[in-house]
């Protein structure tokens, strides 16, 4: 019995000085592929949620192992500079915010309006008196890639009067028009298309 007892104790004697000894992190084999997602909110009412909802979209499309989306904020400061001093969003100027940024793929949703309301319809553009909810999502989204320099983009202007259970929350509509744009550039089937 104490033969056995001093066996297992130096096999985990081994075990402990085995573990301690190995490398803790394996590296991998993948290239690492930065991604840069940008908001400009013009309107103001893109909050930590919205973001993270549409950040969670571009996630989808450009996910780690192959991506990883950066949060240093250099594509974030880029685009906003350029924006501010009137540069327009087309192809080479993505390119070269692509290239000063150093990432592979730059993802900008400019958000001009983002807005949702209740409209009474006894108010004389309707004889009814039901509730509607009038919507507007106008934003530019703009997807660049590097690799195979691709470029897309969409100006999307969306104004709606619906009946109140019908109506999609206007972040809700750049959410999946953002996903129609990276699936697309990416050449992957487009959800509920």
């Amino acid at each position: 019995m104490k033969k056995i007892l001093s066996f297992l104790g130096s096999l985990m004697m081994l075990l402990v000085i085995t573990a301690t000894v190995l490398p803790q992190s394996a590296n991998a084999e993948f290239p690492e592929r930065p991604v840069g997602f940008v908001v400009i909110d013009q309107d103001g009412d893109v909050d930590g949620a919205v973001y993270k909802s549409w950040r969670q979209v571009v996630k989808w499309a450009y996910h780690f192992p192959y991506y990883q989306i950066t949060d240093d904020g250099t594509a974030q400061k880029l685009v906003s500079d350029a924006v501010r001093e009137g540069a327009k969003l087309d192809k080479s100027t993505m390119a070269a915010l692509t290239e000063k940024s150093k990432v592979d793929v730059l993802v900008i949703a400019r958000v001009y309006e983002l807005d949702e309301y209740l409209v009474s319809g006894g108010l004389g553009f309707r004889d009814d008196f039901e509730t509607y909810v009038r919507t507007s999502a106008c934003a530019d989204l703009l997807v660049y890639k590097k690799d195979g320099e691709k470029f897309l983009q969409k100006k999307l202007r969306e104004r709606h009067l619906r009946d109140m259970g019908n109506a999609e929350h206007p972040e809700e509509t750049i959410k999946w028009e953002l996903s129609k744009l990276v699936n697309t550039i990416e050449n992957r089937p487009i959800i509920g298309a």
